[in-house]
């Protein structure tokens, strides 16, 4: 391969900076991973959520983002991106069985309850759309969605 194959990119990851150079057409998680911060990654066609994270404030799943267009973002991991409420009350209500698909949907339902202030059961589910599950059937996470949303308005 030769040095024209690869593209360099630089960014923030979790606060940090974060480099790495990989092949064109590598995705945002490949990129990842070279820089030593993998993430969970399960069909890699954007089809599971497990490898959500938020890019310049979007859940966005790593593995459809080509690299280089990811080059000098802010790149947040669940380590960063998740509200403690939300983590809390997931815990609490046995949502999280076995935890493969737990940073994704931790992302994308920290970023609805900072967006929308007041929540209902579909649209909680609305912002699964896109996040495998196969351990828990949703209702423990919607359910343990609302009670954060509960906890944080009042």
């Amino acid at each position: 391969m030769s040095g024209d194959d690869l593209v360099e990119v630089r960014g923030t990851l979790d606060g940090e900076p974060y480099h790495a150079e990989v092949p064109v057409w590598a995705s945002l998680l490949d990129a990842l991973e070279a820089a030593g911060r993998p993430l969970p990654a399960g069909c890699r066609g954007g089809q599971c959520g497990s490898c959500t994270v938020s890019l310049d404030g979007v859940p966005t799943p790593a593995c459809v983002v080509p690299a280089g267009a990811a080059a000098g973002a802010v790149v947040e991991t669940a380590r960063r991106a998740a509200l403690p409420v939300l983590v809390a009350e997931l815990a609490a209500a046995g949502a999280t069985q076995c935890g493969y698909c737990s940073p994704g949907l931790v992302v994308a339902l920290s970023h609805l309850l900072s967006t929308s202030p007041s929540l209902d059961a579909p649209a909680v589910r609305e912002a699964l759309t896109g996040h495998l599950c196969r351990c828990t059937g949703y209702e423990a996470i919607v359910t343990a969605t609302l009670a954060a949303a509960a906890r944080l308005t009042s």
